[in-house]
């Protein structure tokens, strides 16, 4: 691993994905606690992760086998600039009264990375396949 941080390329790459990592897990932190500062409600919070992993458990798999079709390079592009406008939707919500907001936009980020994340891997292990001939 440390020879191939040493290609520009994979190293790009890689710190790349190192960020976005730490963008997701942080809206994935940050989102439910939002929710529960603004409604104080147990149960809005739930729902807020419930609607980030309800894409996982029904259409993760088939997300995989999609992926493998596509152009891979294309489906990380197109699904992340829809997941930041995903995003910048939640600047709308400024009362419990949009909280059915949070709830599209968890549920439309969580459904884009499963196309993002097997089309990263792909192209990593592609990328540095490549970088060992």
């Amino acid at each position: 691993m440390p020879g191939l941080l040493r290609q520009p390329s994979f190293a790009l790459l890689w710190t790349a994905g190192l960020i976005s990592q730490l963008g997701d897990w942080l809206l994935l932190l940050s989102l439910p606690l939002y929710v529960y500062e603004r409604t104080g409600s147990s149960l809005a919070t739930g729902a807020t992760f419930a609607a980030g992993l309800l894409p996982r458990m029904v259409i993760g798999s088939l997300a995989g086998v999609l992926v493998d079709r596509w152009d891979r390079k294309l489906t990380m592009v197109v699904a992340d600039v829809a997941r930041a406008a995903l995003l910048f939707l939640l600047l709308l919500v400024q009362s419990p009264d949009w909280l059915w907001l949070v709830y599209v936009v968890a549920f439309g980020e969580s459904t884009l990375a499963l196309f993002f994340e097997p089309a990263n891997g792909a192209v990593r292990h592609d990328l540095s396949s490549a970088m060992r001939l």
